[in-house]
């Protein structure tokens, strides 16, 4: 799992490459499957993964994090589900 985690980090190596990595880190809370989504974003839109990466002063703490957890409960829908027994 560890060994994921580092390749998925190693997918990104732009700009302030050590603050994405910390920031998608702590806005994956340690799953997997979002720690990708996230580092894709920061690839693809680095001005919105920053807006919800830090504190962002043109909105309330409450509204920031509401759009933080709305997004990972997105990215939850693709996690690939175990097939059950047979």
């Amino acid at each position: 799992m560890v060994e994921l985690a580092v390749m998925a980090l190693g997918t990104y190596t732009g700009p302030d490459e050590t603050w994405v990595h910390q920031a998608a880190t702590r806005l994956s809370e340690g799953e997997l499957h979002r720690l990708a989504h996230w580092l894709g974003e920061a690839e693809r839109n680095p001005d919105a993964f920053r807006w919800y990466a830090g504190e962002p002063t043109d909105v309330s703490p409450e509204t920031h994090r509401f759009a933080v957890e709305f997004t990972n409960a997105l990215m939850d829908k693709d996690v690939p589900k175990s097939p059950g027994p047979r």
